[in-house]
């Protein structure tokens, strides 16, 4: 059976392309929405629940086994040139991927996961992709592909009923598996375009990774808007960069507090599990420990009482080896203030307060711009619109540096406050990754 949001992209459209493409028709399909993530940013990889929502938007693979040697890439955008992947080469991973790169990360982690060599002389497929999440806007178009192309593979190469899928399991790999693009990232993405459920948010907690179904007030409208600048995530030390400081900010207090190997410590919630503290009892201990926001690489390396090389193995990573200097008090103080805004967020959805869930955004949003530095000029641009045309809250939304705002409203105003703004889409919560067989 084909789902209806599977329908919704045109599938029989997408068949027909596929067959004028290939001369055959595909044997199976997978659906895998981009996400919205309402509050929770840049804390999923420091170990602390987020709170997003899949939106209706989405990727669709279409795929066959072809029984050579080449795996052969078509998208529908003609905008994305066709590529030819040769599968008796073993593939190694990328950091500067291409749109079929997001593809091959999950098509490796299939085979690995599933103990089948990756090099086969017949191991070939002929691969459809299409999209409806704009690229690069921090709705986690990437991601989408990387789930798909992986719960793809693994159903080419076993057989799985899609009413019976490990949804859990399925998020935990794709999140491994994106490190073959070069992004260290810490599994919302993954889990809520695996978890989804329609018509809910949900607040996504890690190690384990679990779910709670977040109901939002009826009367809340979300707007999602471009903020006109983008940027790839992977393609930029950014991103792990942040994820670096955080870890160095957490081994650094460790180390200071209770002594322990800071070695062991990889997060700022590891940090605080040893503490025994919530996060709003962390924000203290930052401002103890970290008068100054910057500490540079000698001084980190007397803190810790060790070695580069010890530093390049235990606290940094591939694209970050060569950092100079690091900022600590203020990405360990967004992770901290963050992570209970989170909670705090569930809490007014519970409630039914739009005007508490709004002050929250905008709490998030000016701690992202100040204390995260993840936004940019184009982004704070778009939060102030939003709010200047009576949105009660704006932040950006996704890794950030570019792409997309998300505005929250009462639903009684949305005629007044679209006729202020551009809105991209409004959004509402829609289903999970589903895999269809045709």
């Amino acid at each position: 059976m084909v789902p209806a949001e599977a329908k919704d992209l045109n599938l029989d459209q997408l068949k027909s392309l596929f067959e004028d493409n290939y001369g055959a028709k595909p044997e199976l399909g997978v659906r895998c929405p981009g996400r919205v993530n309402l509050i929770g940013e840049h804390i999923d990889y420091s170990g602390y629940s987020v709170l997003p929502m899949a939106i209706k938007q989405a990727t669709c693979v279409l795929l066959r086994k072809n029984g050579t040697s080449k795996i052969n890439f078509h998208n529908s955008d003609p905008s994305y040139e066709s590529h030819v992947h040769d599968a008796s080469v073993h593939w190694l991973g990328t950091t500067r991927p291409k749109w079929f790169h997001y593809f091959l990360s999950g098509w490796r982690g299939a085979k690995e996961e599933l103990g089948v060599p990756q090099t086969s002389a017949d191991g070939g497929l002929d691969i459809l992709l299409s999209g409806t999440i704009p690229p690069a806007a921090g709705l986690s178009s990437s991601s989408s592909v990387v789930c798909a192309a992986l719960l793809a593979t693994l159903a080419s190469e076993s057989t799985l009923n899609p009413e019976k899928l490990n949804r859990n399991n399925l998020a935990d790999l794709a999140s491994r598996v994106e490190r073959y693009i070069g992004v260290e990232g810490g599994g919302m993405d993954q889990a809520i375009e695996c978890l989804a459920e329609k018509g809910v948010a949900l607040r996504i907690d890690f190690n384990p990774l679990t779910s709670t179904k977040v109901k939002l007030p009826k009367n809340a409208l979300f707007a999602v808007l471009h903020s006109g600048s983008t940027m790839n995530k992977a393609a930029t030390s950014y991103y792990n960069t942040r994820v670096v400081e955080c870890r160095i900010a957490a081994q650094i207090i460790a180390k200071r507090l209770v002594h322990c190997n800071w070695r062991e410590i990889r997060t700022l919630r590891n940090l605080a599990e040893f503490l025994g503290k919530e996060p709003d009892e962390m924000v203290p201990v930052v401002d103890r420990h970290f008068e100054e926001d910057v500490m540079g690489r000698e001084e980190v390396l007397r803190e810790l009482e060790t070695t580069d090389s010890d530093l390049i193995e235990y606290s940094l990573n591939g694209n970050t080896s060569e950092l100079k200097q690091f900022h600590l008090r203020r990405r360990a103080m967004h992770v901290f203030t963050e992570a209970q805004r989170v909670f705090d967020f569930q809490k007014a959805c519970e409630e039914g307060d739009l005007i508490k869930m709004g002050q929250l955004m905008n709490a998030s949003h000016e701690s992202c711009r100040d204390n995260y530095e993840c936004s940019c000029p184009e982004l704070n641009e778009t939060v102030q619109k939003c709010l200047d045309a009576g949105c009660l809250g704006a932040r950006l939304t996704g890794a950030g540096w570019g792409g997309c705002v998300v505005a929250l409203l009462d639903s009684s105003e949305k005629e007044k406050v679209s006729a202020k703004l551009d809105v991209l889409f409004w959004s509402e919560p829609s289903s999970g990754i589903e895999l269809f067989y045709l």
